[in-house]
């Protein structure tokens, strides 16, 4: 099983300057493509703490994907810290320095070159696809931080990435609060330790009180949790119901 780690780089957004959509994003992406996300990690610039959150994220998950600090400003630090949690040099990448000119023109100064020095192995993947490649050292993938050149290399990126065994939802929304499910909602849980249960008090809707969701990469096993849940509900109070897709 495929498992990732985001990590947010950017002043901006812990300062809320900038609200994150990013991790938001990839959440969805990666929960599609059967990937367990396990973490979400959101750092200041400052490279040796972007080093230091990548390597350990770099040794523990599958994927590392990164959003921000690639640009041509003083605070885009991330390649530098790429290249130093991994120990490696950045060496100037000719094919990026000829998309920057290529791009630039007129404008291109020694800011916009810096873009072109790379951490030493860096792989250029959709370079001649992409107006600019996607950029992965080792399982650490250097994504920009607008979210729709972000989202323009995702798409690209994920029809190259291994899909495995996507995850399968199903949900129950219910007009009585969490507090009367809570006992035997817990027991049916353990009965089904494979899958996620989980349980969200609905806060903005007149008629729903409580959201339930059963999550797994077994449709079978979810779909008989989610059939178990029905046995013991009072049917007077389902809402509706979102079986999962068999």
């Amino acid at each position: 099983m495929s498992t990732a780690g985001v990590l947010v780089i950017g002043n901006e957004v812990l300062s809320g300057k900038v609200e994150e959509e990013n991790a938001r994003y990839l959440v969805r992406e990666l929960r599609a493509l059967g990937v367990d996300l396990q973490r979400i990690v959101v750092v200041r610039d400052d490279v040796d703490t972007i080093a230091e959150d990548l390597r350990a994220m770099a040794a523990r998950f599958t994927w590392v994907f990164t959003s921000g600090g690639v640009g041509s400003t003083h605070d885009d630090v991330t390649l530098s810290a790429v290249a130093k949690a991994f120990d490696v040099p950045l060496r100037e990448q000719p094919e990026v320095l000829a998309l920057l000119e290529s791009y630039f023109k007129e404008r291109m100064n020694d800011a916009v070159r810096r873009m072109a020095w790379l951490p030493e192995g860096t792989t250029l993947e959709g370079l001649g696809e992409l107006p600019f490649p996607v950029m992965r050292v080792r399982n650490v993938y250097v994504f920009p931080g607008v979210p729709r050149y972000l989202r323009m290399k995702f798409e690209y990126l994920k029809a190259h990435l291994k899909v495995e065994q996507p995850f399968v939802l199903s949900q129950l929304f219910l007009r009585v609060t969490e507090d009367r499910l809570a006992i035997p909602f817990a027991r049916e849980a353990a009965r089904f330790p494979d899958l996620d249960f989980g349980s969200y008090p609905q806060l903005d809707d007149a008629e729903v009180k409580t959201k339930l969701t059963v999550e797994g990469r077994d449709p079978a096993r979810v779909a008989a949790a989610f059939h178990a849940l029905l046995e013991w509900l009072d049917p007077g109070w389902v809402v509706r119901t979102e079986p999962p897709t068999v």
